[in-house]
Parts: structure tokens; C-alpha cells; sequence
């Protein structure tokens, strides 16, 4: 009898049959699968060996993803894919090497951005930068190498498109004012900056900028750069932002910094540590010495060192950080003991009165304390009614604790003393009279002193 060729119904697999091997040996399927059985075979060829296959390929995937071509094809393909840029984008990078006109930027890329070097000196020619250094940069062109510019230069009106889409900084001179603001030219286009857009503060005198090339943001291009609307404003405060962010960044407590007193209050004085970022000195902070008031030790625009104390909700309305100028002073309690010992009497200034006694100043950052039971001999209800802040008293040292910085006066015992020593000097005078007294001074006189009683 003839046997019967495949059909076109996907077999059944029995449950019953033992599983097939599996072999990374591939099987190969027969070439025509319309032939018939295969000679010798009891049954019908499968199609498609699927459990064969499936296994083969993943010891075939296996074997290639260990192998050192496909991990270097992969870390390839993943960097390439974070050097994709376009023009137009803000990239960061580190200086790598300057030559006479280009500094060489490695920004990720496959090879390192080119930023001309005029960008990187001051208004004296020196420069502002050096191997190492970070930047940001935007990319403004890619055709054959990748040039970067932290401010764009004018060509055309596709130009200034680009860098209004894209909200790149560019450079203009102010050639003239008029009553709404400043006249710009770009690169041979016209341009208006509104009053209220040149500055972050309110600009007194317009007639200051003419002539003066200066960088701006594109806030309206209409008219195919017919009517163009510009502010430095806008760009200023992007700058400030950014170093703010860094700012903030790089904050930790404990970090000593410079910064500028922006303005002074009754509690303290507010600086700014960069980027607009301010901090608080409180009044306590200022100095070891108690600071009335803190006009007396800084004003606006002050250059100050502090110290960072507390960090508190960066980057939110809440914000707080904390400054502190004393930190940086040596402490005057470290030698407190070589200049006060007990026992001493001072000269000091009362610099606060309490419910229970007096702050009296021994010297700069170094107060004691005239507890209100050593403030007299007398009773007394409040430290008011015996010292008043300002007035200079004398006290004696009864306690130096200079591990918890505290110092006990007392100018009980310093009264106590007085009168004692007063008492003894009456009685020696009253003795040394009596002494001098002539023998010849009557019966009387001589019973007397018989008596003990002269």
C-alpha cells in the first residue's frame, strides 16, 4: 500500500511521546515537503522542528553576547547614541588642550567640539578658562566638525530663526535709543529691545549702552525677521539660573565661601553666595562679641567670608542657609584660662539684663554671669532695681567653667569685701589714736585703759 504524504494540518504532538533532545546540531527540514515520508522513517517528517530550533538559536545568541566583537559593538551603539546632538543644543564638556585661535571640547562626541578662543578671554585678553575646566556651549554647526559658541553670531535672517526657535543667546550693537528702548543692529538687521527688557533693574540712562555690543535673547520674530523683539533681560536671568543651580549644587555644610552683602535687617544680614542665591548671618552670628546692632559691622555691598551652617528645602520658596562670620574667628574662650583666674576682680560692662541676674563682658566674646542673689547685700526683687545695661561694674570672679564657657561674678562678695576692709581700717585708725594718746591725760583717761576699755 502507498504511503500516504504529509497533509497540510500542523501535526499534533502526543502527550504520551518522550520529549526531543535538545541539540545544538541543527535539523535540517526535508526540501520538498510535498515528496512524502522520508525513506526508513515510520511517520511522518515535521515541518518546523521547533523545540530543536528555539534552542539552537538561544545557544547561538549566548555564544555571541559573550563574545569581546558584540560587547564592543554594544558599547559602540550605546555611545553613539548619547552623541547624537543637533544644532541648536545646549551641550556641557571639558576643555581639553588650546591652540592660538580654538579651544578643544570633549562633550561626549565622537570627536571634541571646537569653540573659538576670543569667547573664553575677558575684556583685557586673558583667559577665563583653562584645561579642565567645564563649560556649556551651544552647537551651531556639524558639518564636518562640530563648532560650538556660548553665544551666536548673526548671519543671516535663518540664522536668527534658528537661534529664536532653539532660544540661543546672540550678539548685537546697540546703535541707537528711542523713547521705547534700545536700537540693535544683527548683523545687518534691524532689532528693538523694549526698556523694561535691558535689565534685570531699572535702567536710568539708555544713552550708557550705545555702541556697546551686547548678548541677547530672540523673544518675537514675526514677518520672517522683519519685526524682531529682543531682551537681555530674559538672557541675564537664564544666566543667573544656571549659576544658581550650580550653586546650590555644590553647597554643603561646613563649606567656607565669599559673597556680597545685599542688604542688612534688625536680625541679621542677608549675602549673596552667587547666582542670586542668598544666606542669612544672623545678628548671633557675626561676631563673639554681642552685636547690637548689625549696621555697626556690615553694610550692602560688603565683600564677606562665611562659614555654611545649615542647609534647609534648597531650590523652594522655603529655602534656608544658614552663615556664620564667627565661625571663622579664633574662639576666645581657647585661652580664657591664662587671662582670668578665680578670685580675679573685673572691670566689666553689662551687656544684658535678666529675670535672674546680669551678663557682664569681660572682654570680647567672653560674658559672665551676676546671678541676682550676687548682685547685693540687700534683697533684691529684679537685677533692674541694682544694674542697668551699659553700666560699668566691678564684680569677682567666684567660677571659671571653660569646658561649658561660663564664668559666676559676683559683686556681693566684692562689697562684702569693701566693708570688711573699711571696718578693719577704722578700728586700726581708732587703735593707733588711742596709742598716740599722752600718759598725762588725766585719772580718768588712765582708769580706762586699766579697765580694757581704751
Amino acid at each position: 500500500m502507498e504511503n500516504p504524504g504529509p497533509t497540510e494540518e500542523t501535526p499534533q504532538s502526543d502527550p504520551m511521546a518522550s520529549p526531543l533532545p535538545e541539540t545544538t546540531t541543527p535539523v535540517t527540514p526535508p526540501a520538498d515537503p510535498d515528496s512524502g515520508a522520508a525513506e526508513g522513517a515510520g511517520g511522518p517528517v515535521l515541518k518546523e522542528p521547533i523545540p530543536v530550533q528555539a534552542a539552537a538559536e538561544e545557544a547561538e545568541d549566548a555564544a555571541l553576547s559573550e563574545s569581546p566583537a558584540f560587547e564592543a559593538l554594544l558599547e559602540k551603539t550605546e555611545v553613539e547614541s548619547k552623541e547624537t546632538v543637533s544644532v541648536g543644543e545646549l551641550v556641557s564638556g571639558t576643555i581639553q588642550s588650546f591652540s592660538d585661535a580654538t579651544a578643544f571640547v570633549d562633550y561626549g562626541g565622537r570627536s571634541e567640539g571646537m569653540i573659538d578662543v576670543l569667547e573664553l578671554k575677558d575684556d583685557d585678553g586673558e583667559l577665563t578658562h583653562k584645561v579642565g575646566d567645564s563649560i556649556k556651549a551651544y552647537v551651531i554647526e556639524m558639518e564636518g566638525e562640530v563648532k560650538l559658541s556660548q553665544v551666536l553670531k548673526v548671519t543671516n535672517r535663518q540664522t536668527l530663526k534658528r537661534a529664536f526657535e532653539h532660544e540661543m543667546p546672540i550678539e548685537g550693537r546697540v546703535t541707537g535709543f528711542n523713547t521705547g528702548g534700545l536700537v540693535v543692529n544683527l548683523g545687518g538687521l534691524r532689532a528693538f529691545c523694549p526698556f523694561s527688557q535691558i535689565d534685570t533693574a531699572f535702567t536710568e540712562d539708555p544713552a550708557d549702552f550705545a555702541g556697546k555690543t551686547l548678548t541677547f535673547r530672540i523673544i518675537e520674530f514675526k514677518g520672517g525677521g522683519r519685526n524682531i523683539v529682543l531682551s537681555r533681560r530674559v538672557h541675564m536671568e537664564g544666566q543667573v539660573a544656571e549659576q544658581a543651580q550650580e550653586i546650590r549644587t555644590g553647597l554643603e555644610v561646613g563649606a567656607t565661601l565669599e559673597g556680597t552683602v545685599t542688604r542688612v535687617e534688625p536680625y541679621g544680614a542677608f549675602v549673596d553666595i552667587g547666582g542670586g542665591v542668598e544666606g542669612l548671618v544672623h545678628v548671633s552670628e557675626m561676631g563673639h562679641a554681642r552685636v547690637e546692632d548689625p549696621n555697626t559691622v556690615v553694610a550692602a555691598k560688603d565683600s564677606l567670608k562665611v562659614k555654611v551652617l545649615e542647609l534647609k528645602d534648597l531650590g523652594s520658596r522655603k529655602e534656608r542657609i544658614s552663615l556664620s562670620m564667627k565661625a571663622l574667628l579664633p574662639d576666645p574662650w581657647e585661652d580664657v584660662s591664662n587671662r582670668f583666674r578665680e578670685g580675679d576682680v573685673i572691670t566689666g560692662k553689662v551687656v544684658s539684663v535678666q529675670n535672674f541676674g546680669a551678663f557682664v563682658e569681660l572682654a570680647p566674646g567672653i560674658e559672665g554671669l551676676v546671678h541676682i542673689s550676687q548682685l547685693s547685700q540687700k534683697r533684691v526683687s529684679r537685677p533692674g532695681e541694682v544694674v542697668t545695661q551699659g553700666q560699668e561694674v566691678q564684680a569677682r570672679i567666684l567660677q571659671i567653667e571653660e569646658r561649658r564657657k561660663r564664668i559666676s561674678l559676683s559683686m556681693k562678695s566684692l562689697v562684702e569685701q569693701e566693708h570688711r576692709q573699711a571696718a578693719s581700717e577704722d578700728m586700726a585708725a581708732y587703735r593707733a589714736g588711742q596709742v598716740q594718746a599722752k600718759p598725762d591725760d588725766g585719772p580718768l583717761a588712765e582708769a580706762l585703759r586699766r579697765a580694757g576699755f581704751a
